[in-house]
């Protein structure tokens, strides 16, 4: 076995986790004016919100029923 194919290789699961309980992540990355980013930072303050990452999944989520593909 290669030094590539041991740094890649998956780490074992820790006991007592299952499969199907492991949630993935990706990381997007936009870009935003200066405009943009102010609006959304007064929802940040109006809905007492956080993190910009929980803007966007709420964003996603009212855009979700209107998408069509095809």
């Amino acid at each position: 076995m290669s030094i590539a194919e041991k740094k890649y290789r998956k780490k074992p699961l820790k006991p007592g986790v299952k499969a199907d309980k492991l949630v993935t992540s990706t990381v997007i990355t936009v870009r935003i004016s200066d405009d943009e980013k102010m609006r959304i930072e007064k929802i940040m303050a109006n809905l007492e919100i956080k993190r910009y990452s929980d803007v966007m999944r709420m964003a996603l989520e009212m855009v979700k029923p209107t998408l069509q593909f095809g």
